[in-house]
């Protein structure tokens, strides 16, 4: 019996210790909860008070830039200083802007966005000035990385959005055929569809590419090889290869040689001497002398009276090539003073320029004579003449030498 009490005692004495631990656990898990809801209140508490001491509109992250020029400057500015600086008259400028509407930014969270007609003329006066994108980014008051990402996107949205209009792959129709035949009979020749030539656009590449980009003058250039119209237009482009080809070399492999063998130049062919000559383009001596690119005759110190003539009047037509590319590099001095751009980059600014040439052509934004006398002064000073030509030895062909001298002989009647 007495066993029974004892045995009885240790268990209800056990039950009362486990009672109590359980209590102790259930007060510590109050206790923790309490310091949970405490701490919530507390932090509720002081996000309150920190929005009601700091109701004022949030402040936008920008780095504090000062200058006014587009804001202040440009507005009070004449016609003349706004086309000095931007290359282009101010309707042109409002009609660019409305083309390149894909480069517009929105207002963030954190800043306000460049404008789009602020973005435009960042872009313009980069490759108007060459200056360096430091010295624009205090201009205008935005960053150095600002002006590089602005051209690169302006540039890519002239191509995308402008080329097709003014600059189309498509450009042999009858029709264009039909006015460039017509303005060149003007100028002095006959069946002329317009002059090829290339022009090498000095870039600065890396020390990996700088022996193919190194032509035989010195320097290391980009070329440009072209077609263009009576009116100074450029009708076809080849952008990106490398200083060291020629323009033979470019054309042989562009798609501008497969283009010329379209049926549309024989098609509208005319009789000029007894000969049926079709619609030709104009070369200098690089390029392989062919029934659809006449070139001129080679030197002889005895050439007759229509060698002479033919050789002058096709100098005197093929020199709208030249002045196309002497216009494109005195209105984007970016291209004429040389491309510091990464070479990716170089490809698609020259582009860009060539599309935006032809755009002010169209709109007659004449250009400033003083522009070209700038660039042809710097090109004498700092000897960037362009290389000459080599002969290209491949002339032979019977078919297109009849043609050249119906040509010859036609042009002696005048």
């Amino acid at each position: 019996m007495e066993r029974r009490q004892k045995d009885a005692i240790v268990q209800l004495i056990a039950q009362l210790a486990s009672s109590n631990r359980q209590l102790e656990e259930i007060r510590k898990r109050r206790l923790l909860r309490l310091k949970k809801i405490m701490a919530a209140i507390r932090m509720r508490n002081s996000l309150l008070y920190f929005i009601i001491r700091n109701n004022t509109p949030k402040r936008l992250w920008t780095h504090a830039r000062h200058g006014k020029f587009w804001e202040l400057d440009i507005p009070a500015s004449s016609d003349q200083f706004f086309k000095e600086c931007f290359r282009m008259s101010r309707e042109s400028f409002a009609f660019l802007c409305n083309e390149v509407t894909s480069i517009a930014k929105a207002d963030t969270t954190f800043r306000k966005c460049i404008p789009l007609d602020k973005r435009v003329a960042i872009a313009l006066y980069a490759l108007g000035s060459s200056a360096e994108y430091r010295t624009i980014g205090r201009l205008f008051g935005v960053s150095k990385g600002s002006v590089c990402n602005i051209l690169i996107d302006f540039c890519s949205a002239v191509w995308d959005k402008l080329a097709p209009k003014y600059l189309p792959s498509t450009f042999l129709t009858q029709e264009k055929i039909e006015e460039c035949v017509k303005g060149f009979e003007k100028i002095g020749f006959p069946q002329c569809l317009g002059a090829v030539d290339g022009c090498h656009i000095e870039i600065r590449p890396s020390a990996a590419d700088a022996v193919d980009y190194h032509n035989y003058k010195g320097w290391y250039s980009m070329v440009l090889l072209a077609l263009v119209d009576y009116r100074y237009r450029f009708m076809y482009i080849n952008v990106g290869a490398p200083g060291r080809f020629n323009d033979s070399q470019i054309f042989e492999k562009s798609s501008l040689k497969r283009i010329l063998q379209s049926p549309l130049l024989s098609e509208n062919a005319k009789p000029i001497s007894g000969t049926n000559v079709p619609i030709v383009v104009l070369g200098d001596s690089a390029f392989r002398f062919t029934q659809f690119l006449m070139k001129p005759y080679p030197y002889n110190a005895t050439a007759g009276n229509s060698e002479k003539v033919f050789n002058y009047q096709l100098s005197k037509s093929r020199r709208v090539v030249e002045n196309a590319f002497g216009h494109l590099k005195a209105r984007f001095r970016r291209i004429g003073k040389g491309i510091d751009n990464d070479i990716k980059n170089a490809t698609s600014i020259i582009k860009c320029c060539c599309v935006l040439h032809n755009f002010v052509n169209e709109r007659n934004d004449s250009i400033n004579n003083n522009w070209i006398q700038i660039q042809t002064n710097f090109e004498i000073e700092h000897l960037r003449q362009q290389p000459e030509p080599p002969y290209n030895t491949q002339n032979y062909n019977p078919s297109a030498e009849n043609i050249r001298e119906s040509i010859a002989s036609f042009l002696c009647t005048f």
